[in-house]
């Protein structure tokens, strides 16, 4: 599913705020649940209340995600009703701000199939929400116009279908919906399917949208991908079972090879030992007498050599 925010001018006016809360699912046991979105407008309202959009967001998605309801739809009702019950405590502490100035749509997108996606909504105010299926516009949020000032019963019906791939779901504040209601362009606005389609669109329209403030949510439904990728196995004769993790996309990822180096040989080189054999003269030789003897027939002979 592609999702699509736009904004415009949202601070135009200090008494005027908008919000667009999202919550995917975190884990198998919140999967089943589904994505939450909250789209809302708070006009009229104190500096106070800047954060009430957030608040009452909060506390759908904390009921929603945390009961213990075993169905989607009844787990929603539970927290909705856990916002009536909120907005009852606000006014019983004097906070009337949001009376008749609260514009909200809730909705829940539940993949069951690759082609199939449950789609839970409710909504209190002027904020309209239509489905586009194959060229038609269809204004989900019909049954649920019907405003109530009554506390406890802001979020009390539940509109509930299957959307299939291509089916596009949009969401406009009041401003921005009567813009393209006078041109006659609002069912042009859910065969919008990408980004660039989006920017042409709004770019035509970019002096009348400048005087306006408000939001545009559209949701593209597309088919789901399969959990795993196939893989061709013949491709891969020696790659072993465990190295393929649930839920592989896409990329595989493989452990590195070790480098294995042979261990290291020390050589260990001895200094040589340098021997000197002593020589040792005859006895003869250490009388004095004779070594006189030969030292005068080495002048002897030197006499002659220089003579």
């Amino acid at each position: 599913m592609k999702i699509f925010e736009f904004y415009f001018n949202p601070k135009k006016r200090r008494d005027r705020f908008f919000s667009v809360h999202s919550y995917e699912p975190r884990g198998i046991k919140e999967k089943a649940k589904g994505s939450l979105y909250i789209v809302g407008e708070l006009n009229n309202a104190l500096e106070v209340n800047a954060r009430f959009l957030k608040r009452l967001a909060q506390t759908v998605q904390t009921e929603y995600y945390n009961s213990s309801l075993k169905t989607a739809s009844s787990a929603l009702k539970a927290a909705l009703k856990k916002a009536n019950i909120f907005l009852t405590q606000e006014s019983k502490k004097g906070n009337v701000d949001w009376l008749g100035n609260l514009h909200v749509a809730i909705l829940l997108f539940i993949t069951i199939k690759e082609k199939k996606t449950m789609f839970h909504l409710t909504k209190t105010g002027s904020i309209k929400v239509s489905l586009v299926r194959q060229g038609m516009t269809m204004d989900v949020g019909k049954n649920l116009e019907k405003f109530s000032s009554q506390l406890g019963t802001m979020f009390e019906n539940l509109v509930s279908g299957t959307l299939i791939p291509g089916d596009s779901v949009t969401v406009i504040t009041k401003e921005i919906f009567e813009i393209f209601s006078k041109e006659k362009s609002l069912e042009g606005v859910g065969m919008l399917k990408d980004a660039k389609q989006f920017h042409e669109f709004l770019s035509r329209r970019k002096r009348l949208l400048s005087l306006a403030s408000g939001i545009l949510v559209s949701f593209v439904i597309e088919e789901e991908e399969a959990k795993r990728s196939r893989i061709d196995k013949s491709l891969l004769p020696r790659l072993p079972s465990l190295l393929l993790p649930l839920g592989l996309k896409k990329q595989l990822f493989l452990p590195k090879p070790s480098l294995m180096l042979k261990k290291r040989i020390k050589l260990t080189i001895k200094k040589p030992k340098l021997e000197f054999t002593q020589i040792s003269l005859p006895a003869a030789f250490k009388k004095p007498v004779i070594l006189v003897l030969l030292f005068s027939l080495l002048l002897l002979l030197g006499a002659l050599v220089f003579g």
